[in-house]
């Protein structure tokens, strides 16, 4: 990398770091370019060298996130139906190593994700990861042949499921990413309501 594009990349992370910091204390409508500059310690004019708006700041960010997650969920295909020799159990400890990298990575970024999955997340970035986790649970349940009478409403319930245990995991940082993996686990494998070994 040249010393050019090194240091547009430096300034770039250094104005979206300063907006999620800011993002973390107050309303997103609130924040303007000038508290933004403050922020990252950088000139008016710097910030429209490289974007036009607060808002595309936002969606760079978002999109690179996005981008991320989905890029982890194609390298886990966590339940491949073409292997049908494999069990749940099996196909969970192969996929684990990149699952603890993927909570590590989502850890490592948490200054980022914990505003914009928070109460006064963007709902455009909420939706949009929310839609990842649920396209990749409903092959979960049809691999593992759960026993549900509505579909939808079973994936809506782990999807939720997840993404809540993911969203206090992120807030609290009080368990490694391989006890989240092994609780997760729990939650699809191990699951007796799901399995249809209970009745309600």
């Amino acid at each position: 990398m040249s010393e050019n594009a090194k240091k547009r990349a430096e300034t770039k992370k250094r104005l979206k770091d300063a907006l999620m910091a800011l993002y973390a204390q107050c309303d997103y409508q609130s924040i303007t370019v000038t508290m933004l500059c403050r922020e990252a310690g950088l000139h008016r004019s710097t910030f429209y060298l490289y974007y036009n708006s607060i808002d595309e700041v936002l969606r760079e960010i978002e999109h690179e996130i996005l981008e991320e997650i989905q890029h982890f969920a194609d390298k886990m295909n966590l339940f491949d139906t073409t292997n049908s020799s494999l069990t749940p159990s099996e196909i969970f400890a192969n996929n684990e190593p990149y699952m603890i990298d993927y909570y590590k990575w989502q850890y490592s970024i948490r200054e980022y994700l914990n505003p914009l999955l928070g109460s006064y997340g963007d709902p455009y970035f909420i939706q949009r990861y929310e839609q990842i986790v649920y396209d990749n649970t409903i092959p979960a349940l049809d691999f593992l042949g759960y026993k549900y009478t509505d579909k939808e409403y079973a994936v809506r319930f782990l999807t939720g499921g997840v993404i809540k245990t993911n969203q206090d995991w992120l807030l609290n940082g009080d368990i490694g990413a391989k006890e989240l993996v092994r609780i997760q686990r729990s939650m699809l494998v191990e699951n007796p309501l799901l399995k249809g070994e209970i009745e309600i």
